[in-house]
């Protein structure tokens, strides 16, 4: 059942309701101090997210303003089956890469390297070990790691090791198959772990 919260409500009143409660109210009136909550709560995320993806941060300012008013628009189509924090990651990615094809900067096609000669099969405790691999990379060393590899790459590991995000919600957002993400990952995992081995230490990675 939804929540009734009364239309008239103090600033601090509404920093006390949860996400889910200041989307429905968004959703239901398209209440502004609601959004605001939001966006105090989530600029600095969002703001971080974009600029990993897109590298240069006047983009990523504009790209911030764009999720955010796109978050504004699609309010009423949250659901509080999923948790707002995966909902609006999705909703962040799927807006940057959305705005990255406009500007022709990203191209996420299928690919016949996706389904064509395929790199080896991996085990289990393989496919582990080269997570745990990336996992261990110093922050600083993984960004810098990732400007070096394609923008169609850079996204999926971002979405996938940094947020977490299923493969069957990126490939929704990329509008590529489950197992041309799936593909896709291991190829750019795998890049990146080749470039850590090849590439001397960074000054910022070093104690």
């Amino acid at each position: 059942m939804a929540m009734r919260i009364p239309a008239k409500t103090t600033k601090d009143e509404l920093r006390k309701l949860s996400d889910a409660a200041l989307l429905e109210r968004m959703g239901a009136t398209q209440d502004r101090s609601s959004f605001g909550i939001i966006y105090e709560r989530y600029r600095r995320q969002v703001f971080d997210r974009t600029r990993h993806m897109v590298g240069d941060t006047d983009d990523a300012e504009d790209l911030t303003q764009e999720v955010f008013l796109k978050l504004f628009r699609n309010a009423a189509k949250y659901k509080q089956q999923s948790a707002f924090a995966a909902w609006f990651k999705v909703l962040t990615y799927n807006t940057v890469i959305d705005e990255l094809r406009k500007l022709k900067k990203i191209q996420l096609v299928p690919l016949p390297s996706d389904t064509e000669a395929p790199l080896p099969e991996l085990s289990e405790s393989e496919n582990a070990i080269r997570e745990k691999q990336l996992f261990e990379l110093l922050h600083d060393r993984l960004m810098q790691l990732l400007e070096r590899i394609p923008s169609e790459e850079k996204v999926i590991l971002l979405m996938k090791y940094r947020d977490d995000i299923p493969v069957k919600s990126i490939a929704i957002a990329t509008g590529l198959g489950e197992s041309a993400v799936k593909m896709r990952l291991r190829r750019a995992r795998k890049k990146v772990l080749d470039l850590d081995r090849s590439m001397p230490a960074l000054a910022q990675d070093r104690p």
